[in-house]
């Protein structure tokens, strides 16, 4: 596992802490170069507030997230 992926995986499961409450989760699907492929599920999906992408580039400015 490398750094990306390492630190990619630790914001998603900070991230699932915070959206479990909401019946959501987020998940990693593959990382290509500095792009994180996730999926998201549940009522945050497609929430106005984005907190997914807001902590991706709080704490990942350089990797591009990519939902599916």
């Amino acid at each position: 596992m490398d750094e990306i992926e390492k630190h990619v995986l630790e914001v998603l499961h900070n991230l699932n802490w915070l959206l479990e409450p909401h019946d959501s989760f987020v998940e990693l699907i593959m990382i290509r170069g500095n792009k994180a492929v996730i999926r998201s599920v549940g009522s945050c999906d497609k929430c106005d507030t984005d907190c997914i992408g807001t902590a991706f580039k709080e704490r990942m400015p350089d990797v591009t997230l990519v939902r599916q």
